[in-house]
């Protein structure tokens, strides 16, 4: 399986960051909206979890549950360090994975519920608000309902080192965390490190909610530009950070609500050996949530993947050239019908991205109290993003 994996980000440079989040998954969820935009990932494990199971030297039986956790555990694998994969990584994945997950067959959607929304119930609130809102839903979810410390929920949701929000805000809003993440970082990729805290520590300004409200740095200040109503943006860099991220950057406001987060922010990002050590810690924790049977590593195979051989494509024990073919060619159909998922579900999801790139309800009211005289409607503040100034025309252009 970590050929076909090796394979599959040779062809296709991508992450499974985004499948960090899921804490309970099943490949039957997909009707669920938290699990919006996981067509291409998913599609692509089936296409692997197939060829691997028409291998006619496959030795086991491999879960969906199994792959799923795999790829996470792959993809984080490959991408720490010097991105891509060498020997030493190559047999960490072989000794410290574990197998012998079995799929889930009545998935409830509800499940989805047990992970950390954005749409918190200070959405739209005073930033400080927000903060302690998105801690809460932390706590709430990943610490009480699932299991987590404090401590163990902050090194996993950074997670977001690696990896964008590529859909959910709409067309020209998509970003990583932190530049680390970008697609393009290394020619292997992004770097899976401690730089999503090492940004939330230092290079946000502030050191508190409070005075964070009065300087949003290093994103990008105003309305309809980098301040919205659950989330920010730094323009200039295409970085966005949800106010679950930051609310890991500040002191609690309230511990009847949510614990110091910051205090294990502040720890990652003054050392990435603690980030990466308590990481794979809560990762193999989070890889056997609901799993009641006994999991075991790897066994030998009396004839792996067809004998011996050195590996690789085309070689006498890896995988041949009529496999590497098909699984490019699947790949191609995997993207292409994740492609027209996307179109379906952002036009399902129209309302609910204007809702998300609006300004806030209170920095509408400060802009309109502050502002004297009143700009003309036709004229565009210099300001603005040149595509939010696109964006919002198209929508006015929509309006009866």
């Amino acid at each position: 399986i970590v050929s076909y994996l090796s394979l599959y980000s040779t062809l296709r440079r991508e992450t499974f960051e985004q499948l960090l989040i899921c804490l309970e998954f099943s490949t039957h969820c997909m009707c669920s909206l938290q699990n919006d935009f996981l067509d291409d990932a998913l599609n692509t494990l089936q296409d692997i979890k197939n060829l691997w199971h028409a291998h006619a030297d496959t030795c086991i039986n491999v879960s969906s549950a199994d792959m799923l956790q795999f790829a996470i555990f792959f993809a984080v694998n490959r991408q720490k360090g010097t991105p891509g994969l060498d020997a030493a990584k190559r047999a960490t994945m072989i000794s410290d994975f574990t197998w012998g997950r079995p799929d889930e067959p009545n998935c409830d959607t509800t499940w989805t519920l047990n992970l950390p929304d954005f749409n918190h119930p200070a959405t739209n609130g005073p930033i400080p608000t927000r903060c302690t809102a998105a801690g809460g839903e932390i706590k709430n979810k990943m610490m009480d309902r699932n299991g987590f410390t404090d401590e163990e929920a902050t090194a996993l949701i950074g997670a977001h080192t690696i990896g964008l929000i590529r859909n959910t805000f709409g067309p020209g809003m998509a970003g990583a965390w932190v530049t680390n993440g970008e697609d393009s970082a290394t020619f292997n990729g992004p770097v899976f490190d401690n730089a999503y805290h090492d940004f939330l520590s230092n290079t946000i300004v502030e050191n508190t909610a409070p005075a964070f409200a009065g300087n949003v740095a290093p994103f990008t200040p105003g309305p309809f530009v980098g301040v919205f109503p659950n989330w920010f943006r730094d323009v200039p860099n295409d970085l966005d950070h949800l106010d679950t991220d930051v609310a890991l950057a500040f002191p609690s406001l309230d511990l009847s609500i949510h614990p110091h987060f910051d205090t294990f922010t502040n720890n990652f990002a003054a050392s990435n050996t603690l980030f990466l050590t308590t990481f794979f810690a809560a990762l193999e924790k989070m890889s056997s949530l609901g799993v009641s049977v006994v999991l075991s590593p790897p066994t030998p195979c009396e004839s792996p993947c067809g004998g011996g051989g050195s590996g690789g494509i085309g070689g006498g024990g890896g995988i041949t050239v009529d496999v590497a073919i098909k699984m490019a060619k699947l790949l191609g159909n995997a993207t292409a019908f994740a492609d027209e998922a996307t179109s379906a579900i952002q036009e399902r999801r129209a309302e609910e991205i204007k809702k998300l790139t609006s300004p806030p309800a209170d920095i509408i009211s400060d802009e309109i109290t502050t502002t004297k005289p009143t700009m003309p409607a036709e004229t565009v503040p210099t300001k603005l993003d040149p595509r939010l100034v696109e964006q919002q025309k198209l929508e006015e252009s929509k309006t009866p």
